[in-house]
């Protein structure tokens, strides 16, 4: 069923566990009223360099008026200035209720996990199950803030049970063996070795029992040990880690259910929780569960290791392939194959700005060039739409709707759009979509997107290497005064005609043109005039020349035309032409003076294969003629 009703959802690195988790959430709940999900995906903080610039451009891409309410998950933002320019947006262009997961700065009512509460409840549990009294805190320097404050919960629980904390019961450490070794050694400097650690999460949990077991202990008879994250590999350790859950995807639930009270205009606390919750394992001393056997993380790390193997490889040959594509079109071809082998994808759609290979209007200012594409952000070509397996035909539309209307037709897809740019160059943007709407986004993607963007940018870059290498060229070949060749421009086409006349055993027709009494003009109304001059005759041989004519301003006033296929009859009339279109410009014009020219030409033999010394002697025949004419046209002027 076609949803009217839509979700805007912003979110930064969706790969990770919690963002897709907390999207999935959100598509589930939304769909069960009525609402469809548009996730606007960035990778801000993925350390990508050059490849990061330009990710607020994703701002750029929502219609606002079409969303009925927003979702923005700010604690997925590592990077202040986008998470600041995205409130500054919602602040200014949404008109329609936001809520936000987690607490930035309070702007919006928000969702947000109690993920310290649980450090109190891992304390007691210690104190109450398993009868602990040495319990010590393993905290997190790299991640201070945080780690500060579940030692506070940690602290809390001690204070409930009159359990006093020593001078050696709490290190603040890193994410190395070495850092973990360094906490036992200092646990135990209290002179009573500890009988439990709570740790600020599973990544250090982790370390500190590998510290542990290498020193002795036994866990958890000799040492307890308790974690947070509920990561796979703490649940895949023997003893099993102990650690906290966070309900990621009742969160997503959670900020949907506030947005929907939000547009029904129903009374909500400015700040819902969402409470994480203890997961027991057996590091604790809890030996009522069952181990799961090594062997089979073992196995799905191996999975996941040669999957990961897999799409390095892939991304390496999409990016050495694409070096060798010089054609758009071309490119999608090849990306319709690798689109194909997206685990569970269902929709595919690149979509790029009517102008998305513009160059400067510096670069056309130089290069004398008009933008034959006038920048219109509303259009968008779709380039590449791959549906259920089949490719659609290209089409046009207006960005309002972001994808084209019949796309969206009886669809309850949630679409996931990330924007294509490299720098600040912005090219357009990818929507993907999964089956069943179960977001199952690849890591494989990143690289993809940023082979992408280098593929659009190269292209980008030849178009305008190619307007300045025309630009070049023009200089270096033609005549700047008539925009004809210069002798440099002739003698280089002279080739490629006589070559093809050779081919093709054309007769070879050579023109030559004087323009008369220039010196006069000179002399009586400047210089300037008599470039005025040299511009007509100019224009008057390109008006009543063939495209495959090579004609050029040779020197001061003297003109060349080299023609193939040209009968005694049309090389006659052309120059009957040339005297026409002067004799008219003359009629029409007011200059006191007039401008006329003298010509000549010479014709090669049918069948004849031509030097260039032949083209000279051609020449000189025509020169001959026109200095007979140019003396018929000082005789009429004496008379």
């Amino acid at each position: 069923m076609y949803h009217n009703k839509k979700i805007g959802i912003f979110i930064s690195h969706i790969m990770g566990f919690y963002q897709k988790n907390v999207c999935q959430g959100i598509i589930d709940k939304a769909l069960e009223y009525g609402y469809t999900a548009e996730i606007f995906a960035s990778m801000d903080g993925e350390n990508l360099g050059d490849y990061s610039l330009g990710e607020e451009s994703i701002l750029t891409l929502p219609n606002f008026d079409d969303l009925s309410g927003v979702i923005f998950a700010s604690g997925t933002y590592p990077l202040t200035e986008l998470k600041e320019q995205i409130y500054h947006t919602l602040k200014t262009k949404c008109t329609c209720p936001v809520v936000e997961i987690e607490v930035y700065n309070q702007q919006f009512p928000a969702v947000s996990l109690e993920n310290n509460r649980p450090f109190y409840d891992l304390t007691e549990h210690l104190i109450t199950e398993h009868h602990c009294k040495n319990i010590c805190y393993f905290g997190c320097a790299d991640e201070k803030f945080f780690s500060d404050s579940r030692e506070q919960f940690y602290r809390d629980a001690l204070e409930k049970y009159n359990v006093t904390p020593h001078a050696h019961s709490v290190y603040t450490g890193t994410y190395t063996v070495q850092s973990a070794a360094e906490a036992l050694r200092f646990f135990e400097e209290s002179g009573t070795k500890p009988d439990a650690v709570v740790c600020y999460n599973d990544r250090l949990a982790l370390l500190l029992m590998t510290a542990a077991v290498a020193s002795g202990y036994c866990i958890p008879e000799d040492l307890a040990i308790t974690g947070c994250d509920n990561s796979e590999e703490g649940q895949n350790v023997t003893p099993s880690l102990t650690s906290v859950s966070f309900p990621v995807y009742e969160l997503g639930e959670a900020s949907v259910e506030k947005l929907m009270k939000l547009l029904h205009e129903e009374e909500v606390p400015f700040v819902t929780e969402v409470r994480a919750q203890m997961t027991i394992g057996n590091s604790c001393g809890c030996s009522h569960l069952k181990e799961t056997p090594a062997i089979y993380f073992a196995q799905k790390l191996n999975n996941r290791i040669a999957s990961l193997e897999t799409s390095i490889l892939g991304s390496m040959k999409m990016s050495a392939e694409f070096q060798n594509i010089s054609d758009l079109d071309e490119a999608m071809d090849l990306l319709e194959n690798y689109v194909h082998s997206i685990p569970n994808c269902s929709e595919f759609y690149l979509c790029l700005y009517a102008n998305w290979d513009s160059v400067s209007q510096h670069i056309l200012e130089l290069t004398e060039k008009e933008d034959d594409l006038p920048a219109n952000p509303d259009e968008i070509l779709l380039k590449l739409g791959l549906k259920d397996g089949k490719r659609l035909p290209e089409c046009s539309f207006t960005k309002r709707s972001l994808l084209p209307e019949h796309i969206y037709r009886q669809s309850d897809s949630a679409y996931l759009y990330f924007p294509l740019f490299f720098q600040n160059k912005v090219f357009g943007y990818i929507a993907l979509a999964y089956e069943n709407n179960h977001i199952d986004y690849h890591f494989q993607l990143v690289h993809w997107f940023m082979n992408i963007r280098q593929l659009l940018k190269r292209l980008s870059d030849a178009k305008r290497t190619s307007l300045l290498v025309s630009h070049l060229e023009d200089i270096y070949t033609k005549d700047a005064l008539t925009g004809l060749y210069n002798k440099h421009g002739y003698l280089h086409h002279e080739a490629i005609l006589l070559s093809e006349a050779a081919e093709k055993k054309s007769i070879v027709t050579c023109f030559l043109f004087d323009l008369n009494h220039l010196k006069y003009i000179n002399d009586h109304y400047g210089h300037n005039e008599g470039d005025f001059a040299i511009q007509v005759i100019g224009h008057a041989l390109s008006s009543v020349t063939r495209p495959t004519d090579i004609c050029a301003r040779f020197s001061g006033d003297e003109f060349y035309l080299l023609a193939m296929d040209y009968t005694k009859e049309d090389a006659d009339e052309l120059l009957t032409r040339v005297y026409k279109y002067l004799d008219n410009y003359n009629k029409l014009s007011h200059k006191e003076y007039t401008i006329s020219a003298s010509g000549g030409y010479a014709q090669s033999a049918p069948g004849s294969s031509l030097t260039k010394e032949d083209i000279k002697a051609l020449f000189s025949m025509a020169d001959e003629q026109m200095y007979q004419q140019k003396e018929i046209f000082h005789q009429d002027l004496d008379r």
